[in-house]
């Protein structure tokens, strides 16, 4: 099996977000799910980085400004899902996103 291609995994991540975006965050057990499935899409997200940045040191065509202007886009729905998340998730009080070489991403509990 070959490995997959940027576009395909590009397809995948943003099929993730879509279905990140329809579910129905409204109590703690649903918002649990979501940042289950939200981390595993971060995960392919680091995939894909990681991919592109070495393929780029290589000096394959891979196409580094198409993905990091996808991650922006990605980004940007992944914090309007963790605001209802976190809104959701018993104890959350905030969220936060870190970018550097991959992207973390924590929720924060007041005290118990």
């Amino acid at each position: 099996m070959e490995p997959w291609t940027t576009d395909q995994q590009v397809q995948v991540i943003e099929a993730r977000l879509d279905a990140l975006d329809a579910l129905d965050v409204s109590d703690d057990q649903s918002a649990r799910d979501a940042y289950t499935h939200l981390m595993t899409t971060v995960s392919r997200i680091n995939q894909l980085t990681a991919r592109t940045q070495a393929q780029a040191m290589m000096g394959a065509g891979a196409p580094v400004d198409e993905v990091l202007e996808k991650l922006r886009q990605w980004l940007d729905r992944m914090l309007g899902v963790l605001k209802r998340i976190v809104e959701n998730l018993a104890g959350a009080t905030s969220f936060s996103v870190s970018v550097s070489t991959a992207v973390s991403v924590t929720v924060d509990f007041g005290n118990p």
